[in-house]
């Protein structure tokens, strides 16, 4: 089953003020994918999401649901690729239906 057929859904935790965070939320306004954000910075709650569910307290982060599968994503640069990647994919699905 390819990435495009399966429900996904996607946060980012991140905060304002790291350039990792905003270099990946830069990308993502030009990627067209619907992804939430969510500031551990100003919330604790997502703080405590992102170490209980990715390990470590590291921002930009991109927790990927798919399925009742849930990955969570280091790395700016990884988290734009994948989501460049996701969005062809849901393209290309939508022009063969």
């Amino acid at each position: 089953m390819s990435v495009s057929s399966q429900t996904t859904s996607f946060s980012l935790y991140h905060y304002r003020s790291c350039p990792f965070c905003a270099y990946t939320r830069s990308a993502m306004k030009h990627i067209d994918i619907k992804v939430e954000e969510r500031d551990i910075a100003r919330n604790p709650a997502y703080r405590a999401e992102l170490i209980k569910g990715g390990g470590r307290a590291q921002v930009p982060c991109l927790r990927i649901e798919s399925n009742e599968e849930v990955r969570w994503l280091y790395e700016s640069q990884d988290i734009v690729r994948f989501l460049q990647r996701h969005a062809a994919q849901a393209a290309d699905h939508e022009q063969t239906v």
